[in-house]
């Protein structure tokens, strides 16, 4: 029997029945265990929101509530964007979309939820921790603080230049057979023969422009310790490189060998900036460089530039007659201690007015000579009792040998001013004698002048007759 299409009839009137159907196969869901209290219990799938007015199927009249709470929404959404965050990670994806979207991660993540909060609250009152909290490992905080107070690292953006600065030659060669290495360009030693020529480059500048008065033996000492491997090395475990070569070796932390790595990776890194951006690169690199160089370079100390003619001026201050200025070298030689620069040690003592080998002053320098000076200048600056005494006696003694000199002088004139008068006749005589010289002289050359036409003549005749007697010769 067919029935109407009518509003009477009740297409559903079935529904219920059909659903409560045996499922021996389907899997009973627990959504409570899930922590989704929105799902349907009967398939364990989300159902339609219907804004609180939705009616239960099979005529049931009580209303199903399927709103999120604002934890389940806050947790909901932080996965969701983790899930979009992950999906979007593409070389195509939009830059300023993924940016947002992390951003928003970041914010709703650190929104405390206060439903785990309660919870936490209520294990730490209920079973509190027993064990003491692990610290930080030394090493790691190590690294934290040496990195701390460093500039950012300038990035690489060519990755196959990334990739070469941290990959060593193990990495490539195959179980260490011979022959299975061919391409330069996969590991970072090309790479550090090049940096170690553009550190070098920017440390010369930076010391050549910023101590204008240093001489250049200080300034080579100095550049050897801005780019000598323990230095760089510093550099290159602070930001932490070494953790991200690859190889196949097996070093050990404390030998050269491994150092050697360790700054050789830095001097790569410096290469691939340079290269990796051929228009700024080099800038950039010189800018880091120099503000990581920054805290040595301040360190460095200008020598006081003594006084050349220190010990001329002091000899001229003690030194007259016997009075003896001795140099002596105090202690020996040694090296700078970072550079291989020679370091003198040198004192003077005086030996006279009263005083055996009295030190006066002592100095230090690259040469003895040098170091001398540095002696004398310090002698001066000093001026202690010793010097002041003997400068004292030497004084004396020269202001009474210029009165000796002066009253000498003074009575030598008076004597030659009474002699004077006794020896004016004689004196004329002397003049009379050099005129009488003079006309003498005179005549000697007019009568000179008078012979020579004489001379010349009896020379031509006789050129003259010597010819006539070779022109005979020749025609017999």
């Amino acid at each position: 029997m067919s029935q109407k299409r009518g509003g009477s009839f009740n297409h559903y009137e079935n529904r219920d029945r059909f659903d409560k159907r045996s499922r021996p196969n389907q899997p009973s869901y627990n959504s409570t265990s899930y922590g989704n209290s929105n799902r349907d219990p009967r398939h364990g799938y989300p159902q339609q929101r219907s804004h609180g007015h939705q009616q239960a199927r099979g005529g049931n009249s009580a209303a199903f509530q399927a709103e999120l709470s604002k934890a389940e929404m806050q947790t909901g959404l932080v996965a969701l964007l983790d899930r979009f965050v992950a999906d979007e990670t593409r070389s195509d994806a939009d830059r300023d979309i993924l940016h947002h979207a992390s951003e928003l991660r970041r914010l709703l993540a650190r929104k405390e939820n206060p439903a785990s909060a309660t919870s936490q609250r209520e294990l730490d009152e209920k079973r509190p921790g027993t064990a003491p909290k692990v610290a930080v490992p030394p090493y790691v905080h190590r690294k934290v603080q040496e990195a701390k107070d460093l500039p950012p690292l300038p990035p690489i953006d060519e990755p196959h230049i990334h990739d070469a600065v941290f990959t060593h030659r193990s990495y490539i060669i195959k179980n260490g057979e011979k022959g299975t290495y061919t391409d330069l360009e996969l590991d970072y030693e090309r790479l550090e023969f090049l940096g170690d020529a553009y550190i070098e480059l920017i440390a010369s500048h930076a010391l050549y422009s910023r101590f204008p008065h240093v001489d250049v033996p200080q300034l080579c000492s100095w550049r050897e310790r801005l780019v000598e491997n323990s230095m760089l090395g510093k550099f290159s475990e602070a930001y932490g490189f070494t953790d991200r070569l690859r190889h196949h070796n097996q070093w050990d932390r404390n030998s050269k060998a491994w150092k050697k790595v360790v700054a050789d990776v830095f001097e790569a890194y410096v290469a691939g900036i340079v290269l990796a951006d051929p228009r700024s690169g080099y800038e950039t690199a010189d800018k880091w460089l120099t503000e990581l160089w920054a805290p040595q370079l301040l360190s460095f100390k200008e020598k006081i530039i003594e006084d050349p003619h220190a010990k001329n001026k002091l000899a001229a201050l003690v030194v007259v007659n016997d009075i003896k200025l001795e140099y002596r070298e105090e202690r020996p030689m040694i090296y700078e201690k970072g550079s291989n620069l020679q370091k003198y040690f040198m004192g003077v003592y005086l030996t006279g007015w009263g005083y055996q080998d009295e030190r006066l002053g002592s100095g230090e320098g690259q040469n003895k000579a040098n170091a001398s000076s540095a002696a004398a200048a310090d002698a001066i600056k000093k001026n202690s009792s010793v010097t002041q005494d003997a400068a004292r006696q030497k004084a004396e003694l020269v202001a009474k040998r210029r009165e000796e000199k002066a009253q000498a002088e003074a009575e030598a004139a008076a004597k030659a001013a009474e002699e004077g008068t006794t020896e004016e006749p004689g004196a004329q005589a002397t003049g009379e004698k050099m005129d009488k010289s003079k006309d003498k002289k005179r005549e000697g050359e007019t009568a000179e002048a008078d012979e020579m036409p004489k001379k010349k003549h009896k020379k031509d005749k006789k050129e003259k007759k010597q010819k006539d007697s070779t022109e005979s010769e020749s025609s017999i």
